[in-house]
């Protein structure tokens, strides 16, 4: 039996009126109201009554062929025959030469840092390098070194701080400077 709410809905749906709080509140309202508007809803048939005759007919098919021999549960043995092929061996090439370039001669000179070698001061630009009197940036600077200038490295090499340093002299000043701002004298 319809709901006074359907039978509203109904009406409303007839008449052109549309009651928005009916229709958002009560559920009766909202199906009387669309289906006047849309008719009855179709009812659609379960998929499971659909997958129940088609999954039956499978199994008839299978049952049916079954007695066939198309699935049969005996296994058939496959003979392969296989025959030895003899492999020809593929013709060799001679080998060639590859060309290296000349051994390095050996340099006069040291290639790297060490104590007893003079370098040069290589800073960017104009900017002179800080001498400190220990290995490490807490210590104050005692002096500085103008870029370009020749030392001579007296001691090292000395780790600290995230550097590597060097104790590098000249006619005015003995202390500690960072690797990285050294070149080898040439």
């Amino acid at each position: 039996m319809p709901t006074p709410y359907y039978e509203q809905g109904r009406r409303d749906a007839e008449s052109g009126e549309f009651n928005q709080l009916f229709y958002h509140t009560y559920h009766d309202y909202k199906r009387g109201y669309d289906e006047t508007l849309r008719g009855p809803k179709r009812r659609r048939i379960p998929v499971v009554l659909w997958i129940i005759p088609v999954l039956l007919l499978g199994l008839g098919l299978g049952w049916l062929l079954r007695d066939r021999g198309v699935l049969s549960a005996q296994a058939t043995p496959i003979v392969v025959v296989v025959t030895p092929t003899r492999i020809e061996p593929s013709p060799t090439f001679p080998p060639f030469i590859i060309a290296t370039s000349a051994p390095p001669t050996p340099s006069s000179g040291p290639t790297t840092l060490q104590i007893g070698v003079q370098a040069t001061v290589n800073t960017d630009g104009d900017a002179a390098l800080r001498v400190r009197p220990e290995p490490n940036v807490q210590g104050e600077p005692i002096g500085r070194i103008a870029n370009g200038t020749e030392v001579t490295i007296v001691g090292g090499p000395g780790e600290g701080d995230g550097y590597t340093w060097w104790q590098v002299e000249n006619d005015a000043i003995k202390g500690w400077v960072v690797a990285d701002f050294l070149r080898l004298k040439r």
